[in-house]
């Protein structure tokens, strides 16, 4: 992600309030309480279809603000965001300028407008509920809280109230600790379209359909794996795999979530060149080198049994650093190898027959 200018930094402070502020607890008490249970089941889950809806057919532009935390650290980026309908979404990087086409229902797209398989998923391991009414960027929101089966809160989502897109999105860890937060600090959304419906499972321009979470892609598993591609049916956290397929290009892409967050695996054959990983970092974690790009591992490369395992994340970062650890790696030696290697290395130097 693009580091965060002081300028941009401080304004998205003023507006966003504690969101921008570091890893705080979320304070329930001053937002407002979901109705009871009982009769709340999974309410929030049409609001969300209807977001996702809004955040495809409808048209709207905004700067964005995303940031995460973990325990190394955090990282922050500021966004351009349009999105034309029938056109797609784009998303350029502030300040760099950089512009890509996004799928909205995509990490690019910062997942604004979760599929139905998504929602599914979301629905198996959340409960999802109408939680009232609520601000964000200057616009009145309809919220959606999304509680753990313990009734903690694992995300809040705040859906502008005329029929638009997801204004914000924030992701709690179990201590109530905001890990991951999305949210438009300003929003023009144009008039709906008189007769437009609901938008196709892909946006125009998409980059990346097979991110899409449009349905579940996994006819190819058996033959991937039957070639020798290594891959987990599942990762930790109810990350539960929905997309595994070759791509043109060679390598298999992996898709993994668990209806709030993705975990993307692309696997390729052959070595890591580590010369080429400038502006990667080497990390230690479970006796296995991984090589990580951003302070709280969202972009991470290894290599493991002849393949290149890269996993780009929109997740907290304590549940991408569980993924990564859940995937292939190298075998560990145990104490009594790597004593064995260090004698056989040792007696080598006064063997003078080698």
């Amino acid at each position: 992600m693009t580091r965060l200018p002081v300028t941009l930094f401080l304004a998205a402070l003023m507006l966003l309030g504690p969101v921008a502020g570091g890893p705080a607890h979320a304070d329930r008490s001053s937002r407002a309480v979901p109705p009871d249970d009982a009769e709340s089941e999974d309410t929030g889950l049409t609001l969300l279809r209807e977001a996702a809806i809004a955040g495809r057919s409808r048209g709207y532009a905004g700067t964005r603000y995303v940031s995460v935390w973990g325990a190394s650290g955090s990282t922050s980026a500021v966004q351009k965001v349009r999105n034309v309908p029938g056109g797609g979404m784009t998303v350029r990087a502030e300040p760099s300028g950089q512009e890509q086409s996004a799928d909205p229902g995509t990490i690019e797209g910062g997942l604004s407008s979760p599929s139905e398989t998504m929602l599914e998923v979301l629905a198996r391991n959340y409960r999802v509920l109408d939680a009232g009414e609520g601000h964000a960027c200057g616009r009145t929101a309809r919220l959606v809280d999304v509680l753990r089966a313990d009734g903690t809160l694992a995300a809040r989502y705040w859906i502008d109230h005329d029929a638009g897109p997801v204004l914000r999105r924030e992701l709690l860890d179990a201590r109530g600790r905001i890990v991951h937060t999305a949210a438009f600090v300003d929003l023009t959304v144009q008039p709906a379209a008189p007769g437009r419906g609901a938008a196709p499972a892909t946006s125009a321009g998409s980059t990346a359909p097979a991110m899409t979470m449009g349905g579940l892609d996994l006819a190819e598993t058996p033959r991937l794996l039957a070639g020798g591609w290594r891959f987990p049916p599942a990762l930790p956290g109810g990350l539960e795999l929905f997309a595994a397929h070759r791509a043109p290009a060679g390598h298999v892409y992996l898709g993994y979530s668990d209806g709030l967050s993705i975990v993307s695996v692309f696997i390729q054959r052959g070595a890591l060149d580590e010369e080429r990983l400038r502006d990667w970092h080497a990390e230690r974690r479970n006796g296995h080198t991984i090589w990580i790009r951003d302070p709280v591992g969202q972009e991470t490369i290894w290599a493991s049994g002849g393949h290149v395992y890269t996993v780009f994340a929109d997740a907290p970062a304590d549940m991408a650093a569980a993924a990564v650890a859940a995937l292939p790696h190298e075998p560990v030696p145990d104490l009594w190898t790597r004593l064995g290697r260090g004698a056989s290395r040792v007696l080598s130097w006064v063997n003078p027959f080698e």
